[in-house]
């Protein structure tokens, strides 16, 4: 009997996958009162647990199928670690299945940037006519790529650190590692840990794709490197920023086994749009631009828009949310050369304050406020950037609805 814990979208595309094998399953979500109709609709074989799984069930599981977003050291998995019973994730189950059809898979991860480049390494295999399946922490979860009946030709994967925690069996075409910065250390003893949980990504990996900035990871064989060795490729990117040179160049190094012309390379760099909530400019008025970058979830990825926009003390930075204790005093330099003005707001804007001390901050209570107060200093010539270097579940359901909330009070406040 396997055991589905965590039922987001990740858990029920275990429980689709797994009802698709016939292979009998329980189901348990840590959560409180979880509301089961739904699944109970969809999955009518299996029993739903909440809060606590019984312990007449544990005996009986023989592999736990654990969501990412619950952390391996949580005390109601001990019994299984004492029974020497497998603790696996979604990505692990699409490993599996996967090694037995031969199918390439790209796989990407890194603290920031990780879904640009795997949109772009879509869109450019797409480009030359590779039937391309896209998900794991991005889009569709990847077990539900080997059941929409599509016959892919190559699957591109994000993957987080929390799913590749979980994770024993990939063997990937190309994988890499962007880039690595202090993040989920609410999760991570250290930060060494949080990197030993990325380098799981090069296991089984036929090829690695590495920054050249950071040789921590060069140890694997037939590594590939990006830099601006390919510039020619992305000079004339409809995208300029240093960010986004390298995003293009890990693109092209991971994509390098595959057959694409350089043609391809420039047109799909050309066109590429960037995605949503990520450094997004969503309006601009009275010579005043705004930037949605709420993907900005951690301090690198503020560190890096900032970078990316600078100009001669210019920026009014809002940022705030949960820190997830993570050190916020490498914002400090940044601030200093390029931020007129830091508007802080959300549960932990004390302690970033605290930890930045930077001269001209204000502290609000919430985004509204923040962006009220933003188009009051803002004059022409100015960049107010959405950077927040924090997560958002003090206020939003995610980085999604706090961006799209954004994006509705700077359309509010100017009137567009």
């Amino acid at each position: 009997m396997l055991l589905v814990a965590g039922l987001g979208l990740s858990g029920e595309s275990a429980l689709r996958f797994l009802q698709e094998k016939q292979q009998a399953c329980i189901a348990f979500d840590t959560r409180e009162n979880f509301d089961f109709s739904n699944l109970q609709k969809q999955f009518p074989e299996v029993t739903f647990y909440s809060k606590k799984l019984p312990e007449n069930e544990i005996n009986k599981i023989s592999e736990v199928i654990l969501s990412p977003g619950i952390p391996l050291k949580s005390s109601w998995l001990e019994p299984f670690r004492k029974n020497k019973c497998p603790i696996v994730g979604d990505i692990e189950l699409f490993a599996r299945h996967l090694n037995s059809t031969k199918k390439p898979v790209i796989a990407i991860t890194g603290s920031n940037g990780k879904s640009t480049v795997t949109s772009l390494v879509a869109q450019i295999l797409q480009k030359v006519g590779y039937k391309v399946g896209m998900g794991g922490n991005i889009g569709l979860p990847a077990l539900d790529l080997l059941l929409d009946g599509q016959a892919y030709d190559v699957y591109v994967l994000e993957l987080s650190s929390f799913q590749l925690e979980t994770t024993f069996s990939l063997t990937p075409t190309a994988a890499t590692i962007l880039n690595i910065c202090e993040d989920h250390m609410d999760r991570y003893d250290s930060i060494e840990a949080y990197v030993q949980a990325k380098k799981r990504i090069f296991n089984g990996a036929k090829k690695a794709v590495l920054p050249l900035t950071d040789k921590r990871f060069y140890s694997i064989s037939d590594a590939s490197y990006f830099s601006d060795k390919k510039n020619a490729l992305t000079e004339n990117m409809l995208l300029q920023g240093k960010h986004y040179q390298l995003n293009a160049q890990a693109a092209i190094a991971l994509t390098q086994g595959f057959e694409v012309s350089d043609e391809a390379y420039k047109s799909v760099f050309q066109h590429f749009f960037g995605l949503p909530h990520r450094t997004e400019r969503v309006a601009f008025k009275n010579g005043v631009t705004w930037i949605n970058d709420s993907k900005g979830t951690n301090v690198g990825a503020t560190q890096t828009a900032i970078s990316s926009l600078a100009g001669d003390k210019n920026i009014i930075l809002i940022a705030g949310g949960v820190g997830k204790e993570a050190d916020f005093s490498p914002l400090k330099q940044e601030l200093t050369n390029h931020v007129k003005l830091l508007i802080l707001f959300g549960r932990d804007a004390e302690l970033i304050d605290k930890a930045i001390s930077f001269d001209k901050t204000e502290k609000l209570k919430t985004l509204e406020q923040a962006v009220t107060s933003a188009n009051i200093f803002a004059e022409k010539g100015d960049i107010v950037l959405f950077s927040p270097a924090c997560a958002s579940f003090d206020q939003f359901n995610n980085y999604e609805h706090r961006g799209d909330v954004f994006k509705k009070n700077v359309a509010e406040v100017l009137g567009v």
